[in-house]
């Protein structure tokens, strides 16, 4: 498998241990938990840094239009897709960071509204990662030459090194940290609850 596929694989790997975590988060809350507020800071943190600063950036700026400059209507009209589906995910993130704002003062005033964004967004990501991951991945590996697929892995090196490597690596931890949520949500010890819960 080429590296450049890797590493955006790896990056959905990443997304889709936090996105097991929101989805644990909004049960917690719909079962009358009070979260952390700070959980919701790092959610919106990682989702506006990680997944779109880093892992969006790679497909927009680069692999997408590289992709459509030689393809049929059928891909074009994919990559169009899946860039809809980012703006998506920009726009709820957008909304859950000013939700979650509220919460830290008032987790009761807006408790409902935190777990509908949740929800809607780890409804968008797991249909929108199988599509990368089974359609356009291996478009991309049939179709864009050793040359256009090195030059991806360099460009794709300088947005992780304008991210940094502590930041990225804060984030992987953050992704293992929600995971104790997925398994602890139904203990009565979960890592993420408020004191107040």
């Amino acid at each position: 498998m080429c590296d450049f596929i890797q590493e955006l694989k790896n990056d959905h790997r990443v997304i889709q241990q936090v996105v097991a975590g929101m989805s644990a988060v909004a049960e917690l809350l719909d079962s009358g938990k009070q979260v952390d507020s700070s959980v919701l800071a790092d959610l919106v943190q990682f989702l506006r840094v990680f997944a779109d600063q880093c892992h969006h950036a790679k497909e927009e700026h680069y692999l997408f239009p590289l992709l459509a400059t030689n393809a049929n209507v059928s891909t074009r009209r994919e990559l169009e897709s899946l860039e809809r589906e980012h703006r998506s995910a920009k726009q709820l993130v957008g909304q859950l960071a000013k939700v979650a704002a509220v919460y830290v003062h008032n987790p009761g005033a807006v408790r409902y509204r935190v777990i509908d964004l949740l929800q809607q967004l780890v409804e968008l990501y797991p249909a929108h990662i199988w599509k990368e991951d089974f359609l356009l991945f291996p478009l991309a590996q049939q179709n864009l030459s050793p040359a256009e697929q090195r030059n991806l892995e360099e460009k794709f090196e300088n947005i992780e090194r304008e991210v940094g490597e502590d930041v990225h690596a804060g984030f992987e931890m953050l992704a293992k940290k929600l995971e104790a949520v997925v398994e602890y949500r139904n203990s009565g010890a979960c890592p993420l609850c408020s004191s107040a819960a």
